[in-house]
Parts: C-alpha cells; structure tokens; sequence
C-alpha cells in the first residue's frame, strides 16, 4: 500500500470531486512546511502529503489559481490560511483532519434539504447494500437498500461532507453542497480508491460475499445472518437448506429417503413456526402442512438469503423461529450485459449409486439507464439409488419384563428403562432391507424487471417457478419371526420366572411401492418505493401458490409361516432357555440375526433357511392398490407502508398494514405424507382361500441384491424390479374374472374403483377438504437516535378469520364373529353424514422493542425483546368430528375424536442479546449472541385423554339419536365400555435459551502465504424445557397422560461448523466440517425416545478462475462432499436411546440404517461474459 498519496474521484451531479489525503503527522500540531510558488492543485497535493489532512474540492475551483506558498512551521490550519491568501478561496473544517474548500464569499444558505445516491460496486457495477453513509460532523446517517440506494432527509442547506463506510474498505469522503428545500445526488463508488492503493491483492468472489454480507448485518436494525450469493454457491450445497446449515442458529432437517435437507430449524423452532419469503412473497406449505418444503430450491438460483433472528413490528410476526428471507438479483444489478452459464456433475466416489447433472444459466442487464431485466434458470437431473435397512424389533424391547407384566405397554409410567439391568438390550425379531431407486429433476426458473421511474420511485416485478419432479420405486424385504410371550425361569436372574418373548417360526414378507410425485410453487411480486420529501412509501403485492400432486401404487406378498426354526436357523448363532412347563419345552430366546457393521441385523440363517427366502413360491400377493394425491394452496397478498422522516433524534415514525388470504385443498383429507398410508383410489383385494403366490404370475419375478457394496459381504435379499412392479399388476388385472374354460379359478382377487364414490355414501371413497385464511395486520414502528444508542419499538396488531370444511362420519364396528362395519349408507339415510365447517377467529398484539449500541463503527451490541406467535397446524384446526364405535367384546370402546379450531396460537417471548466486532481491514467478525424464549400456549402435542365417560357418552348418544329406535344395536353400550376423547389442547408452554459463537477472519496479519488463509466457524448450543405430553399407565393400569419435562423435539442441542478458506490469485479453496448432535424426536414414557442421532460432514471446495478482464470468465471447481463418510459405512437415521440428561443409564439402539454411497465428487465449468 502506498504512503503518497490517493485520489479518488466519484460523479457528484455531473462535477468531480478530488479528495488528497496523506498519513502524516497530526493535523493539531505544528508541521514544517515547505511549499513553493506554484499552481494551486500542486501546492495541495503538497500540502497533503505533509499533513494528515484530507482536502476535497472540485477541481475546477482551483483551476488557473496560483500561490505564493508556505514556509515555516505552522499547525494545518494556519498553514492552509497562508497557502490559500490571495486565491480567493477559502476552507472550513468539517471534521478532525477534512478541509473543504470553496469559494470566496459563499453565501451559506437555510433552511433543510436531502442528499440521495447510490453506492456501487467500482469494479462490477453491481449496487451495494448495506453501506453505511454518514453526515460528518452530525448524527444523520443512512444505509444503503438492496439495491445500494440511499437517502438522507433532514439535512442543512450548505456545503457538506459525506462519508461511506464499509468494511474492508478505507473510509470515503466526498462534498455535496444542500440546497434548501432541495435535494442532492452523491453517488460513490465503492471499492474505487482501495484499488490504486493496494498492489497486488486480488479479493476472491468468497471474501467478496463475506464483505457484502457482514456489512449488511453490522448496518442492519436487528439481529440477522445473511448469506450472499457466493456464499450459497461456495459449498457443496443443492439446495437453500443444506446451504443454511452452517448458519450459526441453525439446524437442518434431512428427507428421510434422499438423506439431503429439505427443512430448517432455527433456535429451536422447526420449520412450521418459520416464515419463508421469496422477493417479499410468503411461501406456502400444502394439504395441512405450514412447513416449507425448500428441497426445490437451488443454491444457485438464489442472490441472498436474510434470516431475521429478531423481529421488527414491520416483519411478519408468526415467525417465532425467524423469518427467512430469498432473494433473487434485480436487472439493474448486472451492468450493461451479464451472462453466465455452468455445467456440473456429482457422483458418489463408489460406483453403484447412481449420479447428478446440474445446469445454471443466468442472463441480465440494462435496456436503459433506468430499466433492467434479468432471467436464471437451473435445472437438475438426478439418478440415484440408495438402501436402508429398518430394525423393527422395538415390541421386544426388552426381550424379559418386569416381574408381572405380560405388556411392555402396561408398564407403569414411572418405571424408566432398563427394567432390569440385566436387560439392556432388545431382542432382535424382525428387519426390512429396502432397495430405493430414485429418478428426480428440478427445475428453477426466475425473471426480474426493475425500473427505475427516477429518483423518487423505484419498482421491481419477479416472477419464480420452481418444480420438483420425483419418482421413487421402493423394494421392501422383511424377514421377520412371530413371537410367543411365556412366564418361564429366566437363568440370567437365577431362575426368577418372569414374561420372555421366543421366537415361534419364521414368515418373511415383501412388499412394493411407488411414488410419483410433483412439487410445484409459483411467486409473482411487486414492489416499489416512492419517496417525496420527507415521506417514503413502500407497496408490494403478489401471489404464491404451492401445488403438490402424486401418483402411487404398492403391492403386499406376504410370507408362509415356518415353525421348524431348528432347521432355519444357523446353529452357531441359536439360543435356547428351557421352560418349567411338565414338558420341559426347550424354548428359542435368541439367534434369529447377527450383528453385520455398524450393527446391522443380518438374517442368521441355515441354507435351507435361504432357500425359503428367494423362493417365489414363499409369497402370496395379499393386496395392490393404487392412490393419488392433489393438494393445491393459492394465496394473495398486499402490503403498504408510510415512513415519515423527522428532524430529531426521531430518525422516523413508520406504520403500514398488510392483507393475505390463503386457500388450500385437498382431495382427501388424510393426514398423512406417506404414499402407503394414503387412501386407495384402486384396490386389488385377495378373496379368501384363493391364495396367489408370486410364482403364480410368473416367472424371473424374484431378482437377487447383493450389499457387498455397503460392507455386508456374503449376504444378499430377494427384490423385485419396477417392471417385476408391472408385471404383478398386468397379473392382476387377469385374474378377476374366472375362464370356465379352464380348471383353475381365476377370479382371485376383487377389484373396487373408489375415484367415483360418494364419500357421503360409500366407505373407502376420497373425502376432500379445504381451509381459508385471512389476515389483517397493521403496524407501527418508530426509529430513535439517541448519542450511540438507537431505539427501534413498536408493535403489531395481526387478525386471522380461518374457516375449514371437511366430511364428517360416524364409523361402527359390529359384534360380530368376523370382522364387519355398519355400511356408510345407513349413516347416510338417516342425515349423519355431513361437511363439517369450522370456523374461529383470533387476534393478536406483538410489540417489539430492540435497542442498538454503537460505540464505533465496527462495535454492535444489540439488546432486544419482541413477541412472536406460530399459528397451529391444520390438522389440528380442520380434523373432522369422528366417533368411532367398536363393539366387540375385546375392543368395547368409544372414541370421539375432533379438531379444535379455537385452538389458540403459540405466543413466544423473545430475549436476544448479540454483541459483535467488525474487523475494519479485511472482511470477518467475532460474535456471540444469547436467546431466551418463553412459549405460552404451545398446541405442538397431540393425546389421547379419558374424560368422564358421561361427556363422551352423552355426546354420542345425541349425534346417533337419528337411529336410537330403528338400531338401537349400534349404541348397545355396558358397564365395560371405555371412552376415549381425542382433541389437541393448549398447553402449558415452555422455554428455549441458546448461546451462538461465531468467527470470521482472514489471516492477513499472518507472514508470507499464511496470510492467504482465513477461518469460519460457529457453535450453537440450545437447550428447552418443555412439557412433553405422552400417553402411559399408572400402577393401577389405568390409562394416562404424562408430562415429561423434556427438550423441545426435534432440536439438536449442538451444531458445530469449522471451516479453513484459502485464496490466492484465481485460485479459491474451502474445508468446512460440519457436525450436528442427537435430536430426539418423538418421547416415550419409559425413556425409550426415538432420536435421529449426530450427523457430520467434511465439505471440500477448490476453484481456479481465469481470463477475462477481471480474471474471472472461466471458474473451473471441483467438491467434495461427506469426505468422512465411505459407501460401505452406514449412516444411522434413526435410533432408541435415552433422555440426554440422564446419567443412571445409557442404551442406544439403531433403527435405521441408510446407505447412499458415502463421499461424492462434484466437477464443473462455469463462464462468465
């Protein structure tokens, strides 16, 4: 870096300004000076390099001026008034060490203007946000919008000098002269002077994302993390979620068959409680779901990605996990011309599983100086298989009861597992291996115009499309063993008898499905901003409509049960345990599997057990069905706000309102996610005694999967194929109706199509639903400058109108030898079966109250409280009022079972302090924040309670008084009858407080090429305590509802990102290791929780860029993702273990093993024009 001397010069209305500055000596003090008769430009340039002074002037005020110079030894002052005598121009002192010259006799004017301009970058042109401008000598001050625009009213008419901020910058300063009710136009350019200061220093596109991002957090009004464009595309990331994850506050939700992330979690708070924006527009979920699917979002299709920690009165208020913001670029952000276009490919490093093609283009630029358009697409082809192996021996969980017990679910409630020492452990009975092929493409495509009407009015329009198309064919294997329960001595508590679960025989199983499935979301948003004077108006409106459809199909073969286990099982692995029965029945109490890696259950099988396994003749085809799904949600939005600027220590009082409806529907109102779970449009259905094996159908059926290729060597399972899938279903379709012409019956199965049944008449028909909302909200915010205080208050006022329509029908199980329900046109005729709406309306007041501390520019401490709300899931609020009667003997049971649309939202006190310090120099932070949040209302938990049996009584006898007399059989209720009410109720709430650490720093302080290095990282610890309610038995067995005092679920206490940057010249290279820790996701009342537990990565990114004139038109990279993590190494998805804070005992169980072919490699070209 130089020592001379700088000039920068910036357009200001059409004049430029020269700003000479010299680091020298003091300006306060005496300096020896030595300036001769010459030019009055030389001479300030030699005034400059003497002093630390910095002059700024127009050049053509000394422009044919000369001076007699300056001898002696003066202090800056009484050197400058020596130098300018006789020149007829004059300067005032505007700062510590700035002099602005002017002309002589210079009237200085009243009363009040503004100062408006934009802040862009020197090199690309593009604006730059989050700059901040200062009025020097003054507390007026501005922060540049997304668009690097800013605007500061308020300001005395005169001459005055104006600073720009940003860090990794030197600081810039420039004169503008303010006329009285006028206004002036300053523009900088930023990044203009630091590069004829700094030689031979190139700033990676990465540091360039950090800068962009750091400034816009220091200069923001509240606590927010936000992630520029290269930042989203810096790591091997596919979508905004799994680019998220290393934010500090953040966690991340993985797709349970793809293994990649598809929602986020933020301080606890899981994706339903977290507001999604795209360009301002609300992002909807589908059917029931409020939570946002953000798999169909690319990384490389986004410009910046704001997470709001804090909220304003002006954001959203049903974010008490945050508001998220994405944005895509404007097209007056490109230039005059942009065009860039990349080409990757990802695959596993071990062959086998299937690979990925991505391609990006994005086009831009400026038709006129005021009008801008811009279009990115990215489109993404993925072909990928992967295996999962499902340990389902949680009924034999532990293998021997408590003494008494013939039920692990009769077990009081206060009795933790391990029951009993001895038995900590489970009793392996029964897996399913699953062969999953996937075959996906997304599609995201963005257009933007923006038009700059003039200084005054700005407006931008952007339309998105984003569409996930998926197909997933699934092989499901299971080899189970049915089981007995006996009281028999156990030999492990020195022959105590107690209830011990044996393997009976042996019946595996297969079964087939499908999915096709289609997630589409549309966004069209406008907004602009006008300012008039000391008014800013600020509009948008639009829509966003989120469509999710699916197609599916699933067939069921179930197995031949074979009792003779001794034959089966591998006799170096079977366990026997004599009974105390007259026979002495030598029992089998263990050996069914052994242990593969990581665990594994494997299948302990003899020869002749094999054969069993892969013969086709084994399975008979049970049932098939076909399902389809078509969930559309549309909602529209208008937003308006007024900010008016006062000339105080009131910066502005802002108040605006907003209005939004969202309409959702769907054609059944099953609340469920899952293809197999939903309800069949087709069903094939087997006719009693007329069993079809697979061998039936034909042949070549039963295909062979070795998984050597996931490290269990020697061992493979019987799969079927898609077309074996196609086969079975052309099978089917044949063997409905019988051929007299031949001996064997073909009429095997029944066939029902339920697409055209009245849900109203016939049981098993689609029952649709559908639900609106509509809101109202206004607000008022107000912004207060207080010395190095500033104050941001307010409040918000939210209406909600929610009216939901869904089928409503009763459901009877006869006492009967066999199984049979009272047919829906009983029901039907007597006027029982009807649409039940609901309707509710709530209103809610969120104030908000968030205090910034700056005692320097590069020192933030922010102090806050606002309240938040989440409102309750749609299940909860829609479910239709069902009773559900079972009469037979064993079962004799009522339930009445109902959503709850007065259900209240979750009111959340939020408590954030954030502290952070900016380093000036280079791009990077340290910082360290602590939330607390106090949850009243919380509705997260669904229960099963008993009530006084009158109430539930008394209500079902009313709604069936339309058939009282005519089948009094359906209500023949006794003494023994239970009654059941289901009905999600508010509760008592909870807290979450959390700490995050965050480091950024480029290691320019370092020698020679370490200097070239840089680190991130963050660590988040979040810890709840939430009442958990859970279903139990108390010691009389009585059914109960337990409280837990747990952690919020499905929040991982810890995450942990580390990372190692390194750039130098074109080259860019990034090691981030990421780690998250065990979330439990669903509480048991004994402790057997099930968790997802700790995940890490290892991410590598490498780059050289090239050519062009900013040598960067060719990037050629190469990733690296899940380093760690090898083909042959299972991934644990899900598992049983105990509460985190226990300490009496310990036990972790897998549940899910996932293999998708461990670390992969990504290539790719990128060209830039």
């Amino acid at each position: 870096m130089t020592n001379a001397i700088s000039f920068r010069n910036a357009l200001l209305g059409g004049a430029a300004i020269v700003a000479v500055a010299a680091p020298s000596a003091a300006a306060a003090q005496a300096v020896a000076f030595s300036i001769e008769p010459q030019p009055l430009g030389s001479a300030l340039q030699a005034f400059a390099r003497q002093t630390d002074v910095e002059l700024l002037y127009a050049p053509e005020l000394v422009a044919n001026r000369r001076t007699a110079g300056v001898s002696g030894s003066f202090t800056p002052e009484a050197a400058m008034q020596r130098l300018l005598a006789g020149t007829n121009v004059t300067f005032r002192q505007t700062g510590g060490n700035v002099f602005v010259l002017q002309a002589a006799g210079a009237q200085r004017q009243t009363g009040q203007g503004a100062v408006r301009g934009t802040v862009t970058d020197a090199a690309t042109g593009a604006p730059v946000p989050g700059a901040a401008i200062r009025v020097e000598g003054s507390n007026l001050s501005a922060v540049t919008d997304e668009r690097g625009f800013f605007r500061i009213p308020g300001v005395p008419a005169g001459e005055h000098t104006l600073v720009l901020d940003y860090l990794g910058a030197r600081n810039q300063s420039q004169s503008v002269t303010v006329a009285g009710g006028g206004e002036a136009t300053l523009n900088f350019l930023q990044g203009a002077s630091d590069a004829v200061e700094v030689e031979d220093v190139v700033v990676s596109s990465y540091m360039s994302a950090i800068q962009r991002a750091l400034n816009q957090q220091r200069t923001a009004n509240n606590a927010s993390t936000v992630v520029s464009e290269d930042s989203l595309g810096g790591f091997p990331a596919e979508t905004v979620s799994e680019a998220l994850r290393r934010v500090p506050g953040v966690a991340f939700q993985r797709a349970g068959d793809t293994g990649e992330g598809s929602e986020i979690l933020v301080r606890g708070f899981n994706a339903e409680a977290i507001n999604v924006q795209v360009n301002g527009a609300d992002l909807q979920g589908t059917n029931f779901e409020r939570a946002v699917d953000l798999s169909g979002y690319l990384a490389d299709n986004i410009s910046q990605v704001t997470i709001h920690k804090s909220l304003l009165p002006s954001h959203e208020a049903t974010g008490s996990g945050g508001l998220v913001e994405i944005e895509t670029r404007s097209g007056l952000d490109y230039g005059d011309f942009f065009f860039s276009a990349s080409a990757e490919q990802e695959r596993p490093v071990e062959r086998g599983f299937g690979e990925e093609y991505q391609f990006n283009a994005t086009v831009g630029g400026k038709l006129s100086s005021s009008f801008g358009l811009a279009a990115n697409v990215s489109y993404r082809d993925t072909s990928r298989t992967n295996f999962d192996v499902f340990n389902n021996s949680a009924g034999t969980t532990p293998g021997v009861l408590p003494a008494g017990y013939t039920s692990v679910f009769n077990i009081p409630y206060n009795q933790p597992f391990p029951f009993d020492p001895e038995f900590n452990s489970r009793l392996n009975t029964s897996a399913t291996y699953m062969d999953r092929a996937r075959e996906e493409t997304n599609l995201a495509i963005g257009v933007n115009a923006a038009w700059d009407i003039g200084d005054h009015t700005r407006l931008r329009l952007d339309l998105t499309h984003n569409k996930r198309d998926a197909y997933t064919f699934f092989s499901r294997t299971a080899v189970q063993y049915l089981t007995g329960g006996f009281d028999m001595p156990i030999p492990e508590l020195g022959g105590e008898v107690r209830r011990r679960f044996v393997l009976n025989s042996l019946r595996p199983g297969m079964s087939l499905a499908s999915s096709d499935v289609e997630l589409e979301t549309n966004t069209l948003s406008f907004r602009g901003d006008t300012n008039v004077d000391q008014w800013q108006f600020r509009y948008k409106a639009g829509y966003s409509g989120t469509t999710s459809r699916s197609s599916n199909d699933d067939v069921t073969l179930l197995g031949s049960t074979f009792t003779n286990l001794r034959d089966l099982i591998d006799p170096n692995t079977i366990q026997f345990a004599r009974d105390d029965d007259p026979a002495q029945t030598e029992r089998i109490i263990g050996g069914g599997f052994f242990e593969g890696p990581d665990g594994v259950p494997i299948p302990a099988l003899t020869q002749q057990g094999l054969d069993i396994l892969f013969d086709p003749a084994t399975y008979r085809i049970s049932s098939a069905g076909r399902s389809i799904t078509d969930s559309p949600t549309d909602s529209y939005f208008g937003e308006f706000s007024a900010r008016r600027y006062m000339q105080s220590w009131i910066d502005y009082i802002e108040v605006g309102t907003k209005y939004d409806r969202s309409e959702r529907s769907a054609l059944d109102e099953t609340f469920t996610t899952d293809p197999a779970s939903l309800r069949e449009i087709n069903t094939f259905t087997a006719i009693a005694g007329r069993n079809t094996f697979l061998s039936d159908i034909g042949t070549g059926l039963l295909l062979t999967r070795d998984l050597g290729l996931f490290g269990l060597d020697g061992f493979g399972i019987p799969v079927i194929s898609q077309a074996g899938n196609a086969a079975i279903f052309r099978g089917l379709e044949g063997l409905l109706v019988d051929d007299p012409s031949t001996p064997f019956n073909e009429a095997r199965f029944t066939f029902t199509d339920a697409s055209d049944f009245d849900p109203a008449l016939t049981a098993g028909a689609l029952m649709p639903a559908s639900s609106v909302e509509e809101r109202w909200a206004g607000y008022v915010e107000g912004h207060f400058e207080l010395g190095d205080f500033d104050i941001i208050a307010g409040g918000r006022v939210e209406r909600i109108d929610r009216a939901g329509a869904t089928f409503s029908v009763p459901s009877v199980t006869l006492n009967t030898p066999t199984f049979q329900q009272e047919p829906r046109s009983t029901f039907a005729q007597a006027g029982m079966v009807s649409i039940n709406n609901v309707e509710a309306t709530e209103t809610t007041v969120t104030p908000s109250f968030l205090v910034n501390y700056r005692p320097t520019s590069n020192i933030v401490a922010r102090l806050g409280y606002f309240r938040s709300t989440v409102h309750p899931s749609l299940q909860m609020l829609r479910r239709p009022t069902q009773v559900l009667i079972d009469l037979r003997p064993a079962n004799n049971r009522v339930i009445l079972a109902e959503g709850n649309p007065d259900l209240e939202p979750t009111v959340t006190d939020n408590f954030d302090l954030d502290v952070a310090y900016y380093f000036k120099e280079t791009p990077g932070l340290l910082r360290a924040a602590v939330f607390h949040k106090t949850i009243t209302n919380n509705w997260t938990n669904l229960f099963t309670n008993d009530v006084p049996a009158d109430e539930v009584r008394d209500r079902v006898l009313d709604y069936f008084s339309p058939l009282a007399a005519s089948r009094p059989d359906l209500i023949a209720f006794n003494a023994d009858t239970e009654y059941l009410y289901r009905r999600p109720q508010n509760g008592e709430g909870g807290t979450i407080w959390g700490v995050e650490l965050e480091v950024i720093r480029q290691f320019d302080f370092l020698p020679g090429f370490l200097s070239d290095f840089g680190f991130i990282g963050n660590v988040t610890y979040t810890e709840g305590d939430f009442p958990t309610l859970v279903n139990g038995r108390d010691e009389n067995g009585a059914t109960i509802v337990v409280e837990l005092d747990r952690a919020l679920q499905g929040q991982a206490p810890w995450t942990y990102n580390a990372g190692l940057t390194y750039a130098k010249g074109g080259f860019e290279g990034r090691l981030v290791y990421t780690k998250q820790s065990d979330s439990i996701t669903a509480y048991e009342v004994h402790d057997m929780n099930t968790i997802v537990p700790a995940y890490s990565t290892l991410d590598l990114r490498m780059s050289y860029a090239w050519g062009g004139p900013e040598d960067n038109r060719w990037t050629l990279f190469l990733e690296g993702d899940d380093l760690l993590r090898g083909a042959d190494e299972a991934d644990i998805r899900s598992a049983v273990s105990n509460s985190f804070d226990r300490s009496d005992a310990s036990f972790f169980f897998p549940n899910t093993y996932q293999y998708s072919g461990g670390r992969t490699v990504t290539v790719g070209l990128r060209a830039r024009f």
